[in-house]
């Protein structure tokens, strides 16, 4: 006869919820050694460009972008905290291990170049829009830094339409750049992203 028919219902219940988390724990560990970064990579390539050119000039440049920046943004867009519809859900599909696999993976790529330009007068107005929302205290050269994303080079249109969605309060998963961005003028706004997107 089975032992376990001469335990206690508690002692039971006890042994049945240890076999449990070890099931889901190995079933875990199975389904993340068998997270294939790459595959997960090509359903972003469809957007953001196999060579990390992205296809809409609105959409991020991500190829050496930097790691906590990414996985950060990956979990909101799960959470909801940064709604897309087409962002929202994908992430969702991931674990955070597999979200820190994928930052990791696009962190290491090389940034590449895109074919951008500014207009005459857009670094004054640039210049107004940074002195204004004080960037340089957290972006620096516009590099990136861990949290702080890179926006040199980074697609124009992108910048410009986050930056209003900052403003407007579309975007929501930083309440600090909301406040700034309510300082600039859609003008400025749109000679930054054009300014930083030529650096």
């Amino acid at each position: 006869m089975c032992p376990l028919f001469f335990l206690t219902g508690k002692a039971f219940m006890k042994i049945a919820f240890v076999l449990l988390a070890a099931l889901l724990a190995t079933g875990a560990v199975h389904a993340e050694a068998e997270f294939d970064v790459e595959a997960a990579a090509g359903q972003c390539a469809a957007c953001h460009g196999a060579e990390g050119v992205p296809s809409d000039p609105a959409i991020p440049i991500i190829h050496g972008q930097e790691f906590f920046y990414l996985y950060t943004q990956l979990k909101d867009y799960a959470a909801e905290r940064r709604a897309n519809d087409i962002m929202s859900p994908m992430a969702a599909q991931f674990e955070r291990s597999q979200m820190k696999a994928l930052a990791q993976y696009f962190s290491e790529k090389s940034w590449p170049m895109i074919q951008t330009e500014a207009q005459e007068g857009d670094a004054q107005l640039a210049q107004r829009a940074m002195s204004r929302g004080q960037c340089s205290a957290c972006h620096g050269e516009w590099q990136g830094d861990s949290r702080i994303p890179r926006a040199a080079g980074q697609q124009p249109g992108y910048l410009e339409q986050t930056m209003k969605d900052l403003k407007n309060e579309v975007r929501l998963n930083a309440a600090a750049k909301i406040s700034v961005m309510k300082k600039v003028e859609d003008e400025e706004i749109e000679a930054l992203a054009r300014y930083l997107g030529d650096l």
